[in-house]
């Protein structure tokens, strides 16, 4: 190849190069519109939740009953508390599991001939378990026999035993992959506390299982499902757009270790990913606020966090250069907003309050233009250096070079809008960097849905239990899949495909998963 067509071949290679960062940027923006519209169907559909949690609770609360406070997560707390269990009493020892059976399973060995000598084998013996399963609207128990087997002709001193192998990750025990997601369904999406839905399942299948067995089943699927909730951390941590949306809300806990008694709240923190990328969302709980601990996991990202004023990630940033903040505008939006609320409205004229919510109010109605525009974030970034500076030159004016009275509503306004000044104009070196929190503010909305219903949470390890599943969970609703359904598929294939392809973003999950 000569010099001449060499460039030419160049010059195709740049031109091809252009139509697929176009045809990338276009999928994107399509992504960003499809995300926004599902969430505000989420949104819309929460705000029903919240009254419907209220309502479904009652159904698990006898009209006698005071409806009182209840904890969160009593995993750590049941597990500790001997006393939930008699002393040398057996689990269920006093409900005829049998009468309830409706289906008779057989487990046998997989292999049917000696492996020694090749003749058949033979029973050997057989042990039998009970199992509950769920399925729509009911519970129903399962019989399942356990057989041994052994050669028919080897020596009987030497005689091997081979048993059936176990795919439950429960073994041993009544709990099965449908009965698991139907009790963390009810617990962390429906908000049922371990003392309420023992008593439904009392009710449904007239069995007793104690909180404190509800408690460890929970603990143990927490651990199950560990590698998935890892994995979900570090795709959002390498996100393609480089965009974290985080938030915090504090949690109360009601037994602390005594070294920790003096503590009086502790934190969940969230992180989301943009509507650009796959829809993630992290619950992380830490009994304290450093920011050393509570983002730790945030010490090597490269990108842009949008977050409040937490001072905490001017720390994280000062510690890695590679993070940019972008405080959140609608938080300096709403200060002002309030104060002119309440102001008569022939002193809105004359209000300063007044004068700088008009100018952010351009910022906003800017935005809103370009989604209307179904604009590219590259064609947003053009836009934004575009129409932006004059007005964000008109609002720094208003804020650093007038004086304010003392101690009033407005010079907080102020003074907050001038502490967080430097990182709200990030959102000008990226398209794909919103000017808002509200991605992150609609995340905790669910969490803080559940707060109201159990007000704390019962240790350390609970919450952190609870955030964990809470995270699975709200990450497959943002992703519209049905939550059981998809619980039961993950606990049913964790051990046989890989991670990937079970998460609830993972474009190889069944469509049946998928809420109709």
């Amino acid at each position: 190849m000569n010099l001449k067509e060499a460039l030419k071949e160049i010059k195709r290679l740049e031109k091809l190069n252009q139509d697929l960062s176009k045809e990338h940027e276009t999928t994107l923006r399509l992504l960003f519109e499809a995300n926004e519209k599902l969430n505000l169907l989420l949104k819309d559909k929460e705000n029903v939740i919240e009254k419907y949690t209220i309502e479904r609770m009652k159904t698990f609360i006898p009209k006698t009953e005071v409806m009182k406070s209840v904890i969160i997560n009593e995993v750590e707390t049941l597990v500790k508390d001997k006393r939930a269990r008699k002393e040398k009493s057996r689990n269920f020892e006093s409900f005829d599991f049998e009468r309830h059976v409706t289906e008779t399973r057989y487990e046998k060995p997989e292999i049917d001939a000696c492996p020694s000598c090749g003749h058949d084998l033979v029973l050997a013996s057989e042990k039998v378990r009970y199992v509950v399963e769920s399925i729509p609207a009911t519970l129903k128990v399962t019989k399942i026999i356990k057989q041994s087997c052994k050669c028919s002709v080897c020596n009987k001193k030497d005689n091997q035993i081979y048993y059936p192998l176990s795919t439950s990750l429960f073994p041993g025990s009544i709990m099965t992959h449908s009965f698991a997601s139907f009790i963390s369904y009810h617990k962390y999406e429906l908000g049922i506390p371990f003392e309420h839905l023992s008593r439904h399942i009392k009710e449904t299948l007239d069995i007793e299982i104690s909180k404190q067995n509800l408690a460890l089943y929970m603990a143990k699927m927490a651990t199950i499902l560990t590698p998935i909730y890892q994995k979900m951390k570090a795709d959002l941590l390498n996100n393609q757009v480089r965009v974290i949306h985080a938030d915090e809300t504090s949690l109360s806990i009601s037994k602390r270790p005594e070294s920790d008694l003096t503590r009086k709240k502790s934190y969940v923190y969230i992180y989301t990913s943009s509507y650009y990328d796959r829809q993630i969302t992290i619950y992380d709980f830490h009994e304290s606020r450093a920011i050393d601990r509570t983002a730790a996991w945030l010490s090597g990202y490269e990108g842009v966090i949008v977050c409040d004023d937490y001072a905490g990630y001017t720390k994280l940033k000062k510690d890695n250069p590679n993070i940019k903040l972008q405080r959140c505008f609608a938080h300096v939006r709403r200060r002002f907003s309030d104060i002119v609320k309440v102001l008569p409205e022939e002193n809105h004229s004359s209000s300063y309050a007044k004068k700088i919510l008009d100018v952010i109010s351009k910022l906003f109605h800017l935005e809103s233009t370009y989604k209307q525009e179904h604009l590219a974030a590259k064609d947003i970034e053009i836009r934004r250096n575009e129409e932006h500076p004059i007005i964000l030159k008109e609002l720094e004016e208003l804020l650093f070079n007038h004086d304010y009275k003392p101690g009033s509503a407005l010079e907080g306004a102020v003074n907050y809008a001038k502490k967080v000044w430097p990182e709200l104009t990030t959102y000008l070196s990226s398209g794909y960097v919103e000017i808002s929190n509200n991605i992150a503010e609609r995340a905790v909305k669910p969490f803080v849905i559940n707060r109201k219903v159990f007000m704390t949470s019962g240790s350390y390890d609970g919450a952190r239990y609870t955030t964990l599943l809470f995270s699975i969970i709200r990450t497959a609703r943002m992703n519209d899949l049905n939550v059981s359904k998809y619980l039961e598929c993950v606990l049913d294939n964790i051990q046989t495909k890989r991670l990937e392809d079970i998460l609830p973003y993972s474009p190889k999950l069944d469509q049946s998963l998928k809420n109709t």
